[in-house]
């Protein structure tokens, strides 16, 4: 396979169907392999009626002109639509990479019932206490924080590639907290370049409005802000909450100040992905500063917990 756009004939047998919405059914794609995408492909395959009309390719075709480590960040990042599909001309569907399994949570429900599904970032909005008992992760005050790091940097990189998430909202993005807590963008089919229409018609979730009409970078945000928010105070009311005063107690340094801004009705003075991103890096550092400040001399200074490589800058476990 090869170019923007690959025919149906090519994508082969379709293997299990993974899943399904209003839009879209999503299969396993077995016999479908590109080069510049490592591991397996499924297929999301239109329904009647709500194939994108135009714009796909462009969207695929922003990945493959990206130079070879900028890429690979965003196939960390996003399960990014790789190859339009099409049909005696028309788009049938779009080749996307599998998501890890390590964005799945295996859980028992309170009913004993066994269930998998994808750990989408509404779960983080719940009180830990019923998230542990719906059969979900309670992530640590620290790995919350590594979460939302891990989130801005994935909007940074977007935006500076001159993309528009628009309806970034809790079932949307996935978190995992082995190895490293981080996230990845799903249907990322609905990102839009600037200065384009939408391939997907851009919504807003209920609960995540922006005081304007328009979605652009700077709704994606005030969207990031909201995101901050209900993470990191989880609990009743927090997948609706809006005021930032919330986390004052929370957020040390400028950081009730950045909310504030984030959740304004000015969408100039909104800070970037970017600034929040040193943010959480100065939070961080700090916490891991105190923390061998305060541990006793005979255990080595404080091994436990983060520390950031010096060479990717990304923050890793300590052991």
């Amino acid at each position: 396979m090869s170019g923007h756009v690959v025919g149906l004939g090519e994508v082969g047998p379709l293997g299990e169907l993974l899943g399904e919405g209003g839009q879209a059914k999503v299969y396993r794609a077995p016999a479908a392999a590109l080069p510049d995408v490592p591991g397996p492909l499924v297929y999301k395959q239109y329904k009647a009626g709500h194939a994108p009309p135009h714009g796909l390719a462009a969207v695929v075709a922003r990945r493959l002109r990206m130079d070879e480590p900028t890429r690979r960040r965003l196939d960390r990042t996003a399960a990014w639509p790789v190859r339009a599909v099409e049909e005696a001309g028309q788009v049938r569907g779009v080749l996307v990479p599998l998501i890890p399994d390590d964005y799945f949570e295996d859980r028992v429900k309170p009913s004993g019932a066994r269930a998998r599904t994808l750990r989408e970032v509404q779960h983080l909005f719940i009180d830990p206490a019923r998230a542990a008992r719906l059969g979900m992760p309670a992530p640590t005050a620290a790995e919350r924080v590594l979460v939302c790091r891990d989130l801005a940097s994935a909007v940074h990189l977007l935006h500076r590639n001159d993309l528009v998430i628009g309806d970034l909202n809790p079932k949307n993005a996935v978190f995992r907290l082995t190895d490293r807590p981080c996230v990845m963008l799903v249907d990322c089919d609905s990102i839009r370049i600037k200065g384009a229409a939408a391939v997907v018609r851009q919504l807003n979730a209920p609960d995540w409005e922006p005081p304007e009409r328009v979605l652009s970078q700077a709704s994606d945000r005030y969207k990031f802000g909201l995101f901050v928010l209900r993470c990191l105070s989880p609990g009743p009311f927090a997948s609706i909450a809006r005021d930032p005063s919330r986390l004052d107690a929370v957020l040390p340094g400028e950081g009730p100040r950045l909310l504030r801004d984030a959740l304004g009705p000015t969408p100039e003075r909104r800070p970037t992905a970017q600034e929040w991103g040193r943010y959480f890096d100065s939070v961080l550092t700090e916490a891991v500063a105190a923390r061998r400040a305060a541990a006793p001399a005979t255990s080595g200074g404080g091994t436990s917990g983060w520390r950031r490589d010096p060479k990717t800058r990304r923050w890793v476990p300590v052991t």
